[in-house]
């Protein structure tokens, strides 16, 4: 189960777009569903350090994008597995989903809402 410890929010603007970056600090671990279609054969439970949210709004048409940094221990072929993207939603409180697959690597996934 993740738990996040520590909270720091800042905001930048440039142009025609809003940022609000929210760094997590978390313990915890997730039991993965070894589900991957990546054929991950390491450890089938991961450490979870820290979870960044960037969320950018586009001002010029008011649309919104989400992405999601989460920082692991262990490699990118986690990529797919649904226990994953299952415990950041819960730890975060919103549906998120793995990125494409060349934006993921070593001790980083990357997802978006």
């Amino acid at each position: 189960m993740l738990k996040i410890t520590k909270t720091k929010t800042k905001k930048q603007s440039y142009a025609d777009v809003q940022d609000t970056i929210t760094e997590h600090s978390v313990t915890g671990s997730v039991q993965l569903a070894g589900d991957s279609i990546w054929g991950y054969t390491g450890p089938s439970t991961v450490d979870v350090s820290a979870i960044q949210v960037v969320e950018t709004v586009y001002t010029d048409d008011n649309t919104t994008s989400t992405l999601v940094n989460v920082t692991h221990n262990t490699t990118w072929d986690i990529y797919t597995d649904s226990a994953f993207e299952n415990a950041i939603s819960k730890v975060l409180g919103f549906a998120v989903s793995f990125t494409e697959q060349g934006m993921q690597d070593n001790n980083y996934a990357s997802l978006e809402a």
